[in-house]
């Protein structure tokens, strides 16, 4: 990619909050195989994990792009908890008050310093038992919403 190329994609990632998770994902821009690729977890925690990591999930962050017209980015906040935060993959990770007891057994490996390490030989194991845990129980609880909201 030629310097010029480079400059431009630059400014057009700053512009879009569709790119955010780029700068928290993989932030040297690295294009190396993952470890979780090869790593021995299961195939729902590898495809939940590449998900996370590619920005083509089920959160508001990226479904609420989907609508038309676009949903604002401050209004897609978190349907799971009362914060009033934008539903992005780091809220739910680390933030989420509905899933904070389902952190607290994996809170070794969510005190990284970034998130680039998370995903790292050492974590991704634990990593991706805690993901699948996680969006088992946004089933749940979508599920438990229709129901209550279903005449």
């Amino acid at each position: 990619m030629n310097k010029f190329h480079k400059r431009t994609w630059e400014k057009e990632l700053g512009r879009k909050k569709k790119y955010y998770y780029i700068e928290e994902f993989n932030p040297t821009h690295n294009h190396q195989q993952k470890v979780y690729i090869g790593a021995n977890i299961s195939l729902r925690a590898k495809i939940l994990i590449a998900q996370l990591r590619t920005n083509s999930h089920q959160l508001r962050c990226d479904t609420g792009r989907w609508k038309i017209p676009n949903k604002v980015w401050e209004e897609r906040v978190c349907i799971f908890c009362s914060s009033k935060k934008v539903e992005t993959e780091k809220h739910l990770i680390l933030e989420c008050e509905t899933f904070k007891d389902n952190r607290e057994s994996y809170a070794d490996i969510l005190t990284v310093s970034s998130w680039d390490n998370l995903f790292n030989e050492g974590f991704v194991k634990k990593l991706g038992a805690f993901i699948v845990q996680l969006y088992r129980k946004m089933v749940e609880y979508k599920k438990q919403m229709e129901k209550q909201f279903v005449p």
